[in-house]
């Protein structure tokens, strides 16, 4: 059926969430370091206690995210600036430590640049096994999943009868609040023919179910999503 109304529309829907990827998704042999983030992780923990780091101030919030070159086997944080706090003092130093340890892998396959969270609560007498990041937050979910959501804005998008509008490209962004409501949804470019706009707003406000909301240590929080449609 959608495959049809894809044909009748001459619609690709592309769907863009705007989630960088990070040192804890990658897989096999593309992550740079021995072990993968599980053992990254493992190894920073040690580090901390066997360096007797300073503990900060165990904020769930407090954090610091790095910004990794790996080279010749070695890892050189590249963040424009750096904050002058706890979390970004101690990582700092505790990634000299790891270097030391030479687990960092070279090859074309690997990835070169990553980026790492630091949040020092999750550490020391916190630390659990097996410990990434990736598990702290869990991203929002419409009901049957994003594929879903795309096909139900296609079908609408069909009964918008959208004319003249043949290869226009529409950047659909929105927001999925603590409650699962979606809102604030912007259609762009903002040269966009008016009534194209407002049908595809249209199109996507019939979609009134709740979403399973973006969480951060299981407190459902607010998440931001992009979509593109190529009329």
């Amino acid at each position: 059926m959608i495959r049809k109304i894809l044909q009748v529309l001459g619609l690709i829907l592309v769907c863009a969430l705007g989630k960088a990827q990070t040192f804890d998704l990658l897989q096999g042999d593309m992550n740079p370091y021995k072990g993968g983030a599980v053992q990254f992780y493992k190894d920073l923990n040690t580090v901390l206690i066997e360096s007797h780091s300073e503990h900060c101030n165990n904020r769930r919030s407090e954090m610091f995210l790095a910004e990794l070159e790996i080279e010749k086997g070695q890892a050189k944080i590249i963040n424009k600036t750096l904050s002058d706090n706890c979390p970004t003092a101690v990582f700092v130093k505790a990634l000299n430590e790891i270097n030391k340890l030479k687990k960092w892998k070279k090859g074309a396959d690997v990835q070169k640049y990553v980026s790492i969270i630091f949040y020092p609560i999750d550490y020391f007498d916190n630390f659990k096994e097996n410990y990434t990041t990736k598990g702290l937050k869990k991203s929002a979910e419409f009901p049957g999943g994003m594929g879903e959501f795309r096909n139900r804005l296609l079908i609408n998008l069909k009964n918008q009868n959208i004319r003249n509008a043949d290869g226009v490209t529409a950047e659909i962004r929105f927001k999925v609040n603590q409650e699962g409501v979606l809102q604030d949804i912007i259609i762009q470019p903002e040269d966009l023919q008016d009534d194209i706009k407002n049908k595809i707003m249209k199109a996507v406000g019939q979609i009134t179910e709740k979403w399973q909301p973006e969480s951060f240590r299981s407190v459902p929080i607010t998440s931001t999503y992009t979509m593109r449609v190529t009329l």
